[in-house]
């Protein structure tokens, strides 16, 4: 028993280890063993054709940093890819000239604000004096002129507020 062992194991190595490829040195495969053939121009073979990748690799580079530039400036406003020279509107509201243009707006259209406003309130206290000045004199007649007249307008309940609110201060004092 002692013997059949050693001799089993012996076997079992033997027979199992045909199937590896335990040394490339001793790989006879003509592909896998090409050698660099210096005298047929393999070498230069292989630098011609890492120059070219790099060559190609600079080329997308190159291409890369144009794009990028590109981009940059897209973004930036400083230049119109659709030159198509289709007509494609104006545009007023782009670069400096446009924010004076819409600061001019502004201003304007405040200025136009306050006007009508001064123009209302200077409205308000003419009407608040006359209905005033009516409501002393306490003449019916005149006060039933002034709400026939404005009977049919937009401002009647005005002309009835201004007046209540004078004949009210009137007697208060």
């Amino acid at each position: 028993m002692k013997i059949i062992a050693p001799i089993a194991i012996a076997l079992t190595l033997l027979l199992t280890s045909g199937c590896g490829n335990l040394s490339p040195r001793d790989n006879f495969s003509p592909q896998q063993r090409q050698e660099i053939d210096n005298q047929n121009g393999r070498i230069g073979e292989v630098e011609n054709i890492s120059n070219g990748l790099k060559a190609e690799l600079l080329k997308l580079q190159q291409n890369d940093e144009i794009l990028n530039s590109e981009l940059d400036r897209v973004q930036k406003g400083m230049v119109n890819l659709q030159s198509n020279n289709e007509n494609s509107g104006i545009q007023i509201l782009s670069g400096s000239g446009g924010l004076m243009v819409a600061i001019v707006s502004v201003l304007a259209a405040i200025m136009l604000v306050m006007n009508y406003r001064k123009k209302a309130e200077q409205s308000e206290k003419t009407s608040d004096i006359l209905a005033e000045k009516i409501a002393e004199k306490e003449d019916f007649d005149l006060e039933e002129e002034v709400f026939k007249a404005a009977m049919y307008t937009d401002v009647e309940a005005n002309v009835y507020h201004a007046m209540h609110k004078a004949k009210m201060m009137k007697d208060q004092f």
